[in-house]
């Protein structure tokens, strides 16, 4: 998610690298553990129609999953993050007739719901929820909203909740910026609109059934962790590259098209940039929807975009394909771990962000590593997970010299490709990379002026 308007991001940066850090108690990284996450193997069927103008959808959603737990499973949660767009009155996102289990009595929020299974599964058994679903889009400029001639259909569909080593994660949605996380999944989305309704979706169409005036597409996705899309008018312009194929799509009313191109531009040069530096992008199609947000600069989804048309928002949503899409992190308790990275990345088909020795702290409580209950509580200091952590990595790629960053980031990747990772993930590639590289790096010293605990 861009926080902050791109187009002076670099003079922000360039500002505030010129204070000293404040002491902090240094810290150590942990060695990494394997951490039992579940359920997991989702697979989820959905199938919508939509009225006339795509704001109201209703259908059916089926979840497969296996209990991937060492513990015998008895409840499930579903994740309806979008519900607390609105703050949860009206419910926009709406679960009916469950099949295979029963709504719990306990809720959070109206963004995580328990479901109770009929019959509890063993570690690795496998079972398959059914339900109703009905999903009315308000009239919000939002990434979840209906809004100069488009609909955004943000985080709508009811997803399963990560339960880990600290429990279920049933953390609330958060509008200043991202409180998901979810384990890499298979979706089939079957979309039955009015004809000339277009749906930029994730995953790729498999199928396209048309009549006098209705269309029905399905989209099929593997390993991403969730399902977004888009509803309206658009028109596209498509360019096929070695990173796959960049389809942007655009309301010809809201941009113009000289505008569009230079996105397309953009979106190419990022794909191909990112895919050299982080690993092959894994899907064969990414789609780029051009918005008019004004409280945000854009939103990132598996396979598809939503970003205002301008150079630095197009590559920081598109960076965020493989920060949180391809390695995942939980976005609540550490979001510096995607948004620091597309950070720093987006600069990377444009500028590269190769020194700054400083940051300015906005007080002494701020840390790059605090969670989104510190944020919300002190949104003046957000920019934080921005800049600093941008900053913290053009740092390093000063000390290590760019290629042999890149290379790290790549290994960092690969290692944890469409897995989840911790603070102490990375914090342990670096140090690892710096004892054969960096004489004399001190990585207590590192972390603890940075702020990483």
């Amino acid at each position: 998610m861009a926080a902050f308007p791109r187009a002076t991001a670099l003079a922000v940066v360039l500002s505030l690298c010129l204070v000293p850090t404040a002491l902090v108690v240094p810290t150590v990284a942990l060695p990494t553990r394997t951490v039992v996450r579940a359920p997991g193997d989702a697979v989820y069927d959905v199938r919508l129609s939509s009225g006339p103008r795509g704001r109201t959808w209703t259908g059916t959603e089926e979840i497969a999953f296996t209990n991937t737990g060492d513990h015998v499973l008895g409840r499930v949660w579903l994740r309806l993050w979008s519900n607390g767009v609105q703050g949860c009155h009206p419910a926009a996102i709406r679960i009916t007739d469950i099949e295979h289990g029963t709504i719990g009595a306990s809720r959070e929020r109206c963004t995580a719901v328990p479901i109770d299974l009929d019959s509890p599964i063993a570690p690795g058994a496998r079972i398959a929820l059914r339900m109703g679903i009905r999903i009315q889009v308000p009239l919000r400029n939002d990434r979840f909203g209906a809004h100069g001639g488009a609909v955004y259909l943000g985080t709508v569909l009811p997803t399963l909740a990560v339960h880990d080593d600290d429990g279920w994660h049933l953390d609330r949605y958060v509008a200043l910026g991202e409180s998901f996380y979810s384990l890499a999944a298979r979706y089939r989305v079957r979309l039955n609109v009015p004809a000339g309704l277009q749906t930029p979706a994730t995953g790729t169409l498999a199928r396209r059934r048309t009549t006098a005036d209705r269309a029905v597409r399905t989209y099929a996705a593997r390993d991403v962790r969730d399902f977004a899309w888009a509803a309206g008018r658009f028109s596209t312009l498509d360019a096929d590259t070695p990173a796959g194929r960049v389809r942007v799509w655009y309301l010809p009313s809201v941009t113009p098209l000289d505008k569009v191109r230079h996105v397309k531009a953009n979106a190419v040069r990022s794909m191909a940039t990112f895919s050299r530096a982080f690993g092959d992008y894994p899907y064969r199609e990414v789609d780029v929807v051009v918005s008019a947000f004004r409280g945000i600069g854009g939103m990132e989804y598996p396979q598809i975009v939503f970003a205002n048309p301008e150079a630095f928002t197009v590559a920081h949503e598109l960076a965020h394909q493989w920060w949180y899409g391809i390695v995942g992190d939980d976005q609540y308790a550490d979001p510096w771990l995607d948004e620091s990275f597309a950070s720093w990345s987006e600069y990377l088909p444009i500028t590269p962000w190769t020194s700054c020795p400083h940051f300015a702290w906005p007080s002494v409580t701020a840390r790059l590593t605090n969670d989104m209950t510190y944020w919300r509580a002190h949104p003046h200091e957000y920019r934080t997970v921005y800049v600093g952590g941008g900053c913290m990595l053009a740092n390093l790629a000063r000390r290590f010299g760019m290629h042999a960053f890149t290379g790290i980031l790549a290994r960092y990747a690969d290692r944890h490709w469409l897995g989840v990772v911790r603070p102490r993930d990375f914090q342990g590639i670096v140090e690892r990379a710096a004892a054969r590289r960096l004489p004399g790096f001190d990585p207590v010293a590192f972390w603890a002026r940075w702020r990483v605990d």
